[in-house]
């Protein structure tokens, strides 16, 4: 059976978000509802937070990048590049005790364990699996991450909203090139090895993940990210 609970950072703040508005509309049917109100006002106003806050890193990491493989790539007419910019968001809560997951499961049972507990109610609160919505192959489009080695020429590559996608083709292209096709790799992640095209110097190049099903391809190109090349 599928599982109640979210389980990425997005899912955990759209979960808690709504847990937290429907809470009060049971706790007087669900004593522990009622008891544990201040605990479970906390999580949902940490969870509200730092799901922000991965934003923000997220963000950061980006300028970071986009920074750092401006003025350490080989291109020495690039635009200088912007000044990394970022803030926390404003309200930080209180810190809750480390286990929330499982104070929300044993809180859960409890519910779900009482004579007069309703299937709707648990649905209504997110205590009850949903049914995985169907997909799309044509709405797919992957998202990617490449990360430079410090050495060797190669790059690692994170590929996540795969669908059902079984394979994904790395596309690479180089300044002033064309895209090609470099590589064909599967799972969540792959070592990527391309050539330099001036050995001993460090080199730019933009990349893109095509998933692949059934010998065809599946869903949307991801979007291009840069990568540095070091020699």
């Amino acid at each position: 059976m599928a599982d109640w609970y979210a389980k990425s950072f997005d899912g955990l703040g759209a979960w808690w978000a709504n847990f937290t508005l429907r809470r009060p509309d049971f706790e007087g049917k669900y004593p522990i509802l009622g008891t544990q109100k201040n605990e479970l006002i906390a999580i949902g106003a940490w969870m509200a937070y730092w799901v922000e806050a991965r934003h923000v890193f997220d963000e950061l990491s980006k300028q970071q990048s986009a920074y750092f493989n401006t003025i350490a790539g080989n291109d020495p007419t690039a635009d200088p590049p912007l000044a990394i910019t970022w803030n926390m968001p404003p309200g930080q809560p209180a810190e809750v005790p480390p286990g929330i997951e499982k104070f929300i499961r044993d809180t859960r049972r409890e519910v779900v364990g009482l004579t007069n507990y309703a299937k709707a109610d648990g649905e209504a609160m997110g205590l009850e699996p949903t049914a995985p919505a169907n997909i799309i192959p044509g709405n797919v489009k992957p998202t990617i991450q490449a990360f430079g080695a410090a050495n060797n020429h190669h790059f690692s590559i994170v590929v996540t909203g795969r669908g059902e996608a079984t394979m994904w083709d790395v596309y690479i292209m180089r300044k002033g090139g064309n895209w090609t096709k470099h590589e064909t790799c599967s799972g969540k992640s792959a070592d990527v090895s391309v050539p330099l095209q001036t050995p001993g110097d460090a080199e730019q190049i933009q990349v893109y993940v095509q998933l692949r099903k059934s010998n065809a391809d599946y869903g949307q190109p991801s979007d291009p990210v840069y990568v540095t090349l070091n020699p």
